[in-house]
């Protein structure tokens, strides 16, 4: 049963009429179907585009006159049908993709997805771009982390300190709060952070230690962050049952400042969205979406690569002052257990190699 109501006085199909009735100069008509917001309802519609860029919705009972700003596509992906939301929540789903795309580039936006345009080569384009494609994919899990990398050493230490200053003001402000650890137990703690700092390879005076409460957002936590700044949560110090117990996670997050890993995790991620967006085309479609997630793999991976480098790190610091390597392992067990009781993948180890490796890692040693 169709939910197009019949209008006296109107053509019976006012969409194929619509599509035989002749285009302005430099304008064109869009016809399609106009769903009611929220309502899989639909009748049937035109898009009106005129020659000055103005753009007339016409659902044959109404006529209004839309912004070209707030027309925005979904990709095109072969011949599906193209949609956009219309200010009011209203969805113009046409599949004209042709006077689309035409009116697209006449406002001066993105041409078509490469993806699109890939489907219509014919062999031997069509096995030139799937090679080219592997080779590009392929390339990607090295060009990226190489590329990020060479851009965070351009980046001098002051400007990396800064970085860090608003990424703890964005830290603050999603939830974590003031330490309530005795005045007494930071002390001892932040004594055991200035002995192992004194020893590191990192330029004299970048490292920090701050305390913070991680509540629901990090819980028991400790995080490097860009410019030297090591933050530690008292979830996390209440599993340690000295302040020296914590000089391994401790030499650990040293080991990231070493490696400027916070700055180059961000030229990493940078880089893998500006190809998510230029393989998708749409930054507001659903395939950018699909492609955020992929970077999102992507980049955790990278983010356990500097783990274990880190790792490294901390054992070659932990000899370096007269310590047991072994005081992370222990540490790296505590929190295991610790995540499997509370049931919660958050976390210190959700974003690092399986604990099991890391151990058996750090036991073995070089």
């Amino acid at each position: 049963m169709s939910s197009d109501p019949a209008q006296p006085g109107k053509p019976a199909q006012p969409e194929a009429a619509a599509a035989h009735r002749p285009a302005a100069s430099g304008g064109g008509d869009i016809p399609g179907r106009l769903f009611a917001p929220g309502s899989a309802a639909h009748r049937a519609a035109t898009l009106e585009w005129q020659s000055d860029g103005s753009l007339w919705l016409d659902d044959a009972t109404t006529r209004q006159l839309l912004a070209p700003r707030a027309v925005r596509w979904s990709s095109r992906i072969g011949n599906a049908a193209r949609r956009t939301t219309l200010p009011d929540g209203a969805v113009f789903e046409t599949g004209d993709n042709d006077q689309v795309d035409l009116l697209e580039k006449t406002l001066g936006r993105r041409r078509s997805a490469l993806v699109h345009r890939l489907e219509y080569l014919r062999a031997p384009g069509l096995l030139v771009a799937v090679a080219i494609t592997v080779i590009f994919l392929v390339s990607l899990r090295w060009a990226i982390p190489w590329a990020g990398d060479a851009a965070a050493q351009l980046v001098p230490r002051s400007a990396e300190a800064h970085i860090g200053v608003s990424v703890m003001d964005s830290l603050d402000n999603l939830g974590l709060g003031p330490t309530q650890l005795p005045v007494a137990t930071r002390q001892a703690i932040q004594a055991v952070f200035e002995d192992l700092a004194a020893q590191a390879d990192v330029p004299g005076g970048s490292l920090r230690l701050a305390f913070r409460r991680g509540g629901r957002t990090i819980g028991a936590n400790a995080l490097a962050l860009p410019g030297g700044q090591v933050i530690v949560t008292d979830e996390l110090v209440a599993l340690a049952k000295a302040p020296d117990d914590l000089a391994g996670v401790l030499a650990h997050e040293i080991g990231h400042v070493q490696h400027r890993h916070g700055l180059r995790r961000l030229g990493r991620l940078a880089g893998l969205s500006a190809v998510a967006v230029l393989v998708t085309g749409d930054i507001s479609s659903l395939s950018h979406d699909i492609g955020l997630l992929g970077v999102g793999l992507l980049d955790l991976s990278y983010s356990r690569d500097f783990e274990r480098e880190a790792d490294a790190s901390a054992v070659a610091l932990m000899r370096k002052t007269h310590r047991d390597p072994a005081q992370l392992a222990v540490m790296l067990e505590r929190l295991s257990q610790s995540t499997d009781k509370a049931g919660s993948s958050h976390g210190w180890l959700s974003s690092h190699p399986s604990t099991e490796e890391r151990i058996r890692l750090i036991r073995e040693g070089p």
